[in-house]
């Protein structure tokens, strides 16, 4: 009897430790690093405390419950509010024991995407070369095979650009990566969302004002290379697609910053001498895929609208055509090609001229 006690005994001390173990291994740490992040010279003690920290709160986002989800992402973000004033070196180690944290998240094989993309919530508030790195990878489709993932992604990029800690030089080559995704996108919405990050780098702070001219030069470039890129490839299928809204988005877009004051006059001038014969092919698109794109009520729609936009575009910045009583894009969905031949004939003859 005594043994058979003793055996219990024993098991239930193994019990409670197990228990203790698988406890700690997943409890929210109940310490906050905010105290000495400002410091320039980092402890390793304080170093294991900020592993310690990421890793604990980084598992805690693994869950199916929206409020736990929100309040670990919360406490991540905490340590890179300005107001804490984090230094470059535990900004650095932070970032290291984000990504190590995160690595499984991100992982293709992870089917929690809701926890993935949090994760990459929380990378971009950090700045940082290898962050932005990591982010544009799980934005091009030629690595990241989850939508959800890929677009936000991009408005993550977007963040990090808004954090106005990377140099120039990371600035051009994320943003010229992000242009080539953006041309082989698949999916309209991801691709809309990646041109609206190039086109937040024309207000990136934290830069000279010689680097912001630069920067801004390059991103009204990129939008409209993107742009054409997209066109061109939806040129080269048979049937109208959907892709072709990301089009009219992203025309819609440029629309807008091209009035905007803060824009210098040459680089405006510039941009709108590169797409002005990428608003022409537009309309010679939309012309050929014309009898497949009105089958489909949505996809007439967003035709229409890019027949108009790109129109639009055209008349305020090539200018020798007036709109007219009829509408083009109400003529062309009802079904009448011959007004949309006029109006490419006449661009057509004004662009040549120029």
């Amino acid at each position: 009897m005594e043994l058979l006690f003793a055996m219990f005994n024993s098991y239930k001390i193994l019990l409670l430790t197990l228990f203790a173990i698988a406890t700690s291994a997943i409890a929210q740490p109940s310490f906050r690093i905010t105290s000495f992040i400002s410091h320039r010279d980092i402890t390793d003690s304080q170093k294991g405390d900020i592993k310690q920290y990421a890793g604990g709160w980084a598992e805690a986002m693994l869950t199916d419950d929206a409020a736990e989800l929100s309040e670990a992402r919360r406490a991540l973000a905490e340590p890179l509010d300005k107001r804490w004033s984090m230094s470059n070196t535990a900004r650095m180690h932070y970032g290291e024991a984000l990504l190590d944290a995160f690595e499984p998240f991100l992982s293709k094989e992870n089917k929690n995407q809701m926890a993935a993309v949090n994760a990459l919530q929380v990378l971009s508030l950090l700045g940082t070369e290898r962050s932005v790195t990591t982010i544009m990878r799980h934005a091009s489709s030629d690595f990241e095979g989850r939508v959800a993932v890929r677009q936000w992604a991009a408005a993550s990029l977007e963040d990090s650009f808004q954090t106005g800690r990377l140099p120039l030089s990371r600035l051009t080559t994320v943003a010229t990566l992000l242009t080539d995704a953006a041309s082989r996108e698949p999916v309209w919405h991801v691709a809309s969302r990646q041109l609206q990050a190039l086109s937040s780098l024309a207000n990136t702070p934290g830069l000279r004002r010689s680097e912001l001219l630069e920067l801004q030069k390059l991103s009204f470039q990129l939008q409209v290379q993107a742009i054409s890129n997209v066109l061109e490839d939806i040129a080269t299928q048979d049937d109208a697609t959907l892709r072709m809204r990301s089009v009219r988005s992203g025309l819609a877009s440029l629309r807008l910053q091209l009035i905007e004051p803060n824009v210098l006059a040459e680089i405006k001038s510039n941009t709108i001498n590169d797409i002005k014969p990428v608003l022409l092919r537009v309309l010679q698109v939309v012309s050929d895929q014309a009898q497949s794109a009105r089958k489909n009520e949505d996809l007439a729609i967003v035709y229409a609208g890019t027949i108009e936009t790109a129109d639009a575009m055209l008349r305020r910045h090539a200018g020798g055509r007036d709109k007219g009583d009829v509408s083009v894009r109400d003529t062309w969905i009802g079904g009448n090609d011959l007004a949309l031949g006029d109006v490419i004939k006449h661009w057509q003859k004004q662009l040549s001229s120029e």
